[in-house]
């Protein structure tokens, strides 16, 4: 089972490639789409425990993580044939040519790093990923998607060198104990780590949380992913903010849970809180002057996946408000995306200053839009809200409160720069308002949209017994003690 659901998509791809029909393409890929789903749903609800094959097995880790892939994947899928028929991507006839067969490649790579269970079949699926992505950043043939595309290519095939290097450098880590010269499993070096030698141990840590942040977008290594989403068609863009970046800080949570019960466990938490503080630093002083919206939408990834980071740094109780934040987080970006693609339908810019009296002109984008950003912002009942609290209550009890100090402080005023861009765009009039042709029609976005906040706080205020099992079964691995 766990090798059909890897290759099953893999084999759509191959179907797309020779149908060429984007009828029957979308309908292929919707259906593994809900397959995928429902094997994930499967999976996480124990339906079906799978044991390992060869490199790969399923974890209460990436049990969570492959079902928060195949929930944003399945919505993208859902919306993209709507998309790729509007008027603002018709020019891109050899886009729309592949683009689901690069979708199920997506998916095919993304699923196969997820449950792999070896550094060496992560490490080459995580590239694949990149492979399956760049094509889709390219979809509108103009000279900044190719830039985007070639800066994120060269950028994060950098990093996945420097994640490469981390590899080797674990291996040396076992020289001289009985790890040495075997395959490189995850759960085996998390069981011995203590036997591994600590100097190449830290230099492992360092070289692959540094390498994959170029695809999980922690700064300062944040800016060809920036740049990729900002330039990349809506539903592609949603895909990257809600899954890609989780399935690359996946990589760094398992050499995390490696270093965890070693002597250089509070190195590897200080590595992680600093990256995770920059991060937000940085999402901190470019929501001063950032002047396109969906570069904005890219920057508060930057800022979501900086808490995450550092609430996995922290641990104790911010580290299991961090696993429930993966989940909101993946949720709400992928609303904010497609509403944004509404937007740039309608309007033709991603130019805050070109968007004006987005409610009045677009009603059910404009309110979907205003609740999207109470959702990602941890307005209640939202979600993040929850994920937050308990992230921040973390921090308080840490030992570290100066921390949350500094947190709250740079969200604030990220809640404030978001909010006014926001508001400008729904709210201001302008002299040369654009005037729609006709009344904005409900379509399936809107149903996306609005099915995807109900989600959000449904699994929030009912916070199911199986959500939490498998989150505090994820802790327990981590070595962390409620």
């Amino acid at each position: 089972m766990l090798l059909l659901a890897i290759l099953i998509p893999l084999i759509a791809a191959a179907a797309c490639y020779f149908i060429k029909s984007i009828r029957a393409q979308y309908y292929i890929s919707l259906t593994v789409s809900v397959l995928h789903l429902s094997f994930s749903f499967s999976l996480f609800m124990g339906w079906y425990r799978p044991g390992e094959f060869i490199l790969f097995s399923a974890d209460s880790l990436s049990q969570l993580i492959l079902l928060v892939l195949s929930n944003v994947y399945f919505w993208v899928v859902l919306v993209s044939f709507a998309y790729l028929t509007r008027t603002a991507a018709s020019h891109s006839v050899s886009g729309r040519r592949y683009y689901f067969l690069l979708l199920n490649f997506y998916l095919f790579a993304n699923t196969a790093a997820i449950l792999s269970n070896n550094f060496g079949m992560y490490w080459v699926a995580s590239e694949a990923t990149t492979l399956s992505v760049a094509p889709l950043i390219y979809y509108y043939r103009n000279e900044e998607a190719l830039e985007a595309m070639w800066k994120y290519l060269f950028l994060v095939s950098l990093g996945i060198a420097f994640a490469f290097i981390g590899i080797l450098f674990l291996m040396l880590s076992s020289n001289g104990t009985v790890l040495e010269g075997r395959q490189l499993f995850f759960t085996e070096f998390a069981e011995k780590s203590a036997l591994l030698n600590p100097i190449w141990l830290k230099a492992s840590f360092i070289f692959i949380f540094v390498g994959m942040s170029t695809k999980i977008g922690i700064a300062p290594m944040h800016a060809a992913d920036v740049d990729a989403t900002s330039n990349s068609p809506s539903p592609v863009a949603a895909l990257m903010a809600g899954s890609l970046r989780i399935t690359a800080l996946l990589g760094v949570m398992r050499i995390f849970q490696i270093v965890t019960p070693s002597s250089i466990h509070g190195f590897a938490q200080t590595i992680l809180i600093i990256g995770g503080l920059f991060s937000l630093f940085v999402a901190f002083v470019f929501m001063f002057k950032v002047k396109n919206y969906k570069r904005l939408l890219a920057y508060s990834s930057v800022e979501h996946l900086g808490i995450i980071t550092l609430a996995i740094g922290i641990g104790g109780l911010a580290f299991v408000g961090a696993m429930y934040h993966i989940v909101y987080n993946s949720i709400c970006k992928v609303v904010l995306f497609f509403i944004a693609g509404n937007v740039h339908r309608e309007f033709k810019t991603r130019e805050i200053a070109g968007v004006s009296s987005v409610m009045n002109l677009m009603p059910w984008t404009g309110w979907l839009f205003l609740l999207a950003f109470f959702a990602i912002s941890a307005i209640p009942p939202f979600g993040i809200f929850f994920s937050e609290l308990m992230i921040f209550e973390g921090m308080l009890f840490s030992g570290k409160p100066w921390i949350l100090v500094v947190t709250m402080f740079f969200m604030l005023f990220i809640f404030i720069n978001m909010g006014r861009a926001l508001f400008q765009m729904l709210y201001r009039k302008s002299e040369d308002e654009v005037v729609l042709k006709e009344p904005e029609r409900f379509d399936i976005t809107h149903f996306a949209s609005i099915a995807l906040l109900i989600a959000v706080i449904v699994i929030a205020v009912a916070s199911p017994d199986i959500l939490r099992e498998h989150i505090l079964s994820i802790s327990k691995d981590f070595g962390i003690k409620l």
